[in-house]
Parts: structure tokens; C-alpha cells; sequence
């Protein structure tokens, strides 16, 4: 087939208008290399670029640049190898693969990741990845985190209702919990978390495309 070797020529040929004048000259071939790579792999680019941006914008070095790209690469390959590993159905959306991503980022240990993508299922994991690294954030342990996470899911739960929970446990230890306390309350009173104020720009749920379903 010759896609591949036409969409990695337009990659080199026809770089995003977005760089150029935005980092270093010296920063677009390497850029421009991982692009192309994403391509090749059917990873989104556009997370790519924004990071190359991002380092633009703070005055980083070209070599900077392209290793903070290149490693924003490596994460988005590891979200997709273990988005498979959890038996989550492929096609995987460029969302999908970055809320993976970004809670790997985050420090969520791949295990950990793993098993709240089997348990979120149809649903796109992003919210659910999210509340357990904010319970992480504040002190939690993941391990204990997904469990409170995947029982919401379980009781029906979902969306920006799964931040909410991560919310009222951390609420539980102002009051005076220690945090498996925290973690045993909310649990017992699922799914009848108060709800948050859902801040500007928040994230809006979504489902993963299924299968076409066999004749």
C-alpha cells in the first residue's frame, strides 16, 4: 500500500502552519518526525503539536522541545498498547487515548489504569481516569481510589457525577476522616453523592462507538 509512505511525505512536506515562527527552526524536523510517526501509528497529532507549542511559548530549547514531544508520543503509544491490554473495543478515539494518557501523566499506575478502563467498558474512561487521580492528588491511594470509582460506575454513575465522588471524599477528611473512613462513607452512600457545580469548560461525557454488531 502506499498510503503510509504518502501520508508520512505530506507530513514532512506540509507542516502545521501552527510552528513555524512559534519554536525554534531548529526544534521542526524532529517535531516533524514524531508527527509523522503518529501517522504511521494512527495516533492523534494534535497533542503533539500543542505540546511542541506549549514549549514555544516558554522559551524552551529546540532539543527540549522535541524530547517533550517525543515523550507525549511515547505516552499516547502506551495509552493505545493498554487500552488493547484492557480488552477496551478499537477504533480508540483521540480523546479517548489522551484521557489515558494524561492520567498516566499524572501518575496513575498502569495497573491502575487498566482496571478502570475494563470497568468504565462502553463508556469513555476520561472522567472516571480523572476522579481517581484527583483522589491520588489529594492523598489517596489509587488502589483504594479505583475501587471507590469503579463502585460508582457500578451504581450507575457516570460523567462529570464520578468527580463528584472523588469531591465528597475529600470533604469527608476536612470533617475529620481519616481517608479509608473517607472512602468506606462515600462508598456506603452511592450513588447519593451531593453534586458539584460543574465549572466552565468542563468535560462533557461521551460513549465509545461500538462494534458494528455480525450477521
Amino acid at each position: 500500500m502506499i498510503l503510509v509512505p504518502l501520508l508520512l511525505s505530506l507530513a514532512f512536506q506540509q507542516p502545521d502552519g501552527r510552528l513555524e515562527g512559534h519554536v525554534p527552526a531548529a526544534a521542526l524536523p524532529g517535531i516533524q518526525a514524531a508527527i509523522a510517526k503518529a501517522v504511521q501509528d494512527s495516533l492523534p497529532t494534535e497533542p503533539l503539536i500543542e505540546k511542541a507549542l506549549e514549549g514555544g511559548a516558554k522559551g524552551a530549547s529546540a532539543d527540549l522541545i522535541v524530547s517533550a514531544v517525543n515523550t507525549e508520543a511515547g505516552r499516547l503509544r502506551g495509552a493505545r498498547d493498554l487500552l488493547r491490554h484492557a480488552g477496551a473495543p478499537a477504533p480508540y478515539s483521540a480523546r479517548e487515548l489522551v484521557s489515558v494518557s494524561i492520567a498516566l501523566a499524572r501518575g496513575v499506575p498502569e495497573p491502575v489504569v487498566t482496571r478502570v478502563v475494563s470497568a468504565v467498558k462502553d463508556s469513555l474512561p476520561g472522567f472516571a481516569l480523572h476522579a481517581v487521580a484527583d483522589l491520588q492528588a489529594r492523598g489517596f491511594q489509587p488502589d483504594s481510589s479505583a475501587d471507590l470509582i469503579i463502585a460508582a460506575v457500578g451504581a450507575g454513575m457516570s460523567a462529570h457525577r464520578l468527580l463528584d465522588v472523588a469531591a465528597a471524599a475529600e470533604r469527608e477528611v476536612q470533617r475529620g476522616s481519616t481517608r479509608p473512613q473517607a472512602l468506606a462513607r462515600i462508598k456506603s452512600i452511592l450513588p447519593a453523592v451531593p453534586p458539584q457545580p460543574l465549572p466552565p469548560g468542563a468535560m462533557q461525557g461521551a460513549v465509545r462507538p461500538r462494534k458494528p454488531a455480525t450477521p
